[in-house]
């Protein structure tokens, strides 16, 4: 019998969980009775006759006859056997961006006012040894880069640091640049301003990670890095392509003036990567940075089709790239830099340090996300 890992209730239901009855389903290869027995906007229970390993990860597709369906990722957290050969399984869910997280609450709120909203709703889940049915906005994942490479159970202090890091990514999804370019608002000048200054931080990203490659401690981590490096060094070609497709001139995009929060940016990551130890310089980077840029690249290039045929704009097939490829994320990279941190922050001090280089890379992103924003605002009437 599966028993619950050490951690406990309290940390693991963060959030309120309301008492549910959802019917359920596997994919077709799995044909065991599962329904819901409770749904927040953190995790889920279930029973079924199936028993899950701690740490497995499912994805979970939500119908609803009212709603847009959607679809997450969850790790199975604990799985309990309750007698008749029925489990108890406790999913957390993992790497929600703004919508889903929206789309979560939202159901929660039709639930709480009216109960009988729960028999409209079909719960899909999808183990990892199950391929995942064909759709365009499900990550696809190269199987030359897993390498057979088996993800282990989240120890509690990964749970809180996740617990933790949430607010800060949520802040940057909702910021106004990020939110007024999904739906075409930012003017175009703003839009010219945060492609002129972030382009030379996603120059320098490949070389943080150059940095800290003769820092790995084992064969795993090397190779790990060395396969980002090459998917990570044809970004800047493509940040610029899109530069030029928003109507960029090259000379402002190769000669900018950065801002100071901006440069602040790439200043805290030369300082973690070089002077920092190994695992915190593959959270602040592999983790923190390119773990929040999917939400990020799925908001913004829902906006960019209201600004083709502006003066100066033509968004060009090339002019997607750089947001496509992040916003379908075809790569484990975040999920692989968390298990080089957990193998690898070993002790309480560790944890606390990863945690804190994390942070920090969300919140000097946020700051330099908010100047461009000001910095290029046109101006007010009450401003004039």
């Amino acid at each position: 019998m599966n028993q619950p890992p050490s951690t406990s209730k309290r940390d693991l239901r963060r959030s309120v969980r309301h008492a549910v009855e959802i019917k359920c389903t596997w994919s077709e290869e799995h044909t065991s009775p599962i329904f819901c027995e409770n749904l927040s906007r953190g995790g889920m229970a279930i029973l079924s006759g199936t028993t899950l390993t701690p740490g497995m990860s499912l994805d979970v597709r939500c119908h609803h006859r009212e709603n847009t369906p959607f679809h997450f990722l969850a790790n199975v957290v604990y799985c309990r056997e309750t007698g008749d050969r029925r489990y108890a399984t406790g999913l957390r869910f993992t790497g929600l961006d703004i919508q889903q997280r929206t789309a979560l609450r939202t159901l929660l709120e039709q639930f709480r006012q009216d109960i009988s909203a729960q028999q409209g709703v079909i719960l899909t889940l999808t183990p990892p040894t199950t391929a995942c049915p064909a759709s365009a906005d499900l990550p696809v994942v190269r199987k030359s880069h897993l390498r057979g490479r088996r993800f282990t159970p989240h120890p509690a202090w990964v749970f809180e640091m996740d617990e933790a890091l949430n607010p800060y990514r949520e802040a940057i999804w909702a910021s106004p640049l990020v939110q007024e370019t999904s739906s075409g608002q930012l003017s175009l000048s703003q839009v010219h301003g945060w492609s002129t200054q972030f382009y030379p931080f996603v120059e320098a990203f490949p070389q943080f990670m150059a940095t800290y490659l003769a820092k790995a401690p084992d064969a795993v981590s090397r190779a790990f890095l060395i396969d980002n490096l090459k998917v990570e060094k044809r970004h800047a070609e493509q940040w610029i392509d899109m530069a030029l497709g928003f109507g960029v001139p090259s000379e402002d995009l190769l000669n900018p003036s950065i801002l100071a929060e901006v440069e602040a940016l790439t200043h805290w990551l030369w300082s973690v990567t070089s002077r920092g130890s190994f695992v915190e310089a593959v959270s602040a980077t592999n983790y923190a940075i390119e773990g929040v840029t999917q939400g990020i690249a799925k908001l913004m290039v829902q906006g960019f089709g209201k600004y083709h045929g502006q003066q100066g704009v033509s968004l060009t097939k090339k002019a997607y790239s750089w947001m496509e490829a992040h916003a379908r994320y075809d790569d484990l990279h975040p999920t692989e830099a968390l298990e080089i941190m957990k193998q690898h922050a070993t002790t309480p001090e560790l944890q606390h340090r990863v945690k804190q280089a994390a942070r920090r890379s969300l919140e000097y992103l946020k700051i330099a996300l908010d100047a461009c924003y000001h910095e290029y605002a046109e101006p007010t009437l009450a401003s004039t």
